[in-house]
């Protein structure tokens, strides 16, 4: 599936290529600096990037930003959010590789007073991806929401960090992962909420859960809260195992194959992550590529 071909009609489009850029917006890009000082929704798309160059997105304004890849080459590079002052950025991602590859992927974002962060991460990528998540509340009454769905194919290797930094009082955070591991597939995930000493008020709160379709698959989660004060809010968990077989039973006793049941377990599951996208074209998109490495394994 052609991602562009989905986009090609948005206005507010920007294509990164090795060779060129290409800007449908009034977004300034220099030396691949965008600057988002006007309050729209916009579309990045990076087309089998492989240059080393990094990104930094600054974000002035309340934003939405669904910043997508499709890779066939290895891939290396870091993108920077910096949320200025009561700034709020809604941003989805979909790192998405059309043939088995190997890529590293780093996303830092910094908080500013009172700046407002929505993130959703979606992973089917297929091959080997280190992805780094890194967060930092730099000042008070900074806030993230992060939601991330990763679906693993047959054998596939990914190694996930993601870290939220409480560097100021009154923050709050909250991580919900959403994973689905199938044959010889491996999710490897860390995550950590820092608080430093002195940020009391703050709030940190991480749940992870997985499904694993087969004995062969396998996630491992390792959430960790690192608490330097007292006066907070903080919690971790997770809940992995396999497919419910008393689902699988019902279904298949009204009619379903194997095959249909797991997907229809599976559409449920990653349902909630999908509906709040709020994009159809976006949704499409997703849903297509998850649809695809569930029938590939099934």
């Amino acid at each position: 599936m052609d991602i562009l071909k989905h986009l090609k009609d948005e206005s507010n489009l920007i294509i990164f290529t090795d060779d060129f850029i290409s800007n449908n917006t009034e977004i300034k890009i220099k030396n691949n600096h965008l600057l988002f000082d006007k309050g729209n929704e916009f579309f990045v798309f990076l087309d089998n990037y492989t240059q080393k160059d990094d990104f930094i997105f600054e974000i002035k304004n309340k934003v939405k930003i669904y910043l997508l890849t499709s890779q066939s080459k290895r891939a290396d590079y870091s993108i920077r959010f910096d949320l200025k002052e009561a700034s709020e950025l809604t941003l989805f991602t979909d790192f998405h590789a059309k043939t088995k590859t190997s890529s590293k992927h780093r996303l830092i974002i910094n908080l500013a007073k009172k700046a407002k962060l929505d993130i959703m991460n979606a992973l089917v990528f297929n091959g080997k991806i280190d992805f780094d998540l890194e967060v930092n509340l730099l000042e008070e009454k900074a806030e993230v929401s992060i939601e991330q769905l990763n679906v693993g194919a047959d054998g596939v290797q990914h190694m996930v960090n993601q870290r939220v930094n409480h560097l100021a009082k009154s923050t709050t955070s909250k991580i919900n992962n959403w994973l689905i591991s199938q044959e010889n597939a491996k999710l490897n995930y860390h995550v950590t909420g820092f608080i430093a000493k002195g940020q009391e008020l703050s709030k940190c709160h991480q749940n992870n859960k997985g499904i694993m379709l087969s004995d062969n698959s396998e996630i491992s989660v390792e959430p960790k809260l690192l608490i330097d004060e007292y006066d907070v809010e903080a919690s971790h968990g997770a809940a992995i195992g396999q497919m419910d077989e008393l689902q699988l039973y019902y279904l298949k006793s009204r009619g379903m194959t194997e095959s249909e049941a797991k997907s229809l377990i599976i559409n449920g599951y990653t349902l909630p992550f999908i509906s709040l996208i709020n994009n159809e074209k976006i949704e499409k998109i997703l849903k297509r590529q998850v649809s695809r490495v569930i029938r590939r394994n099934s």
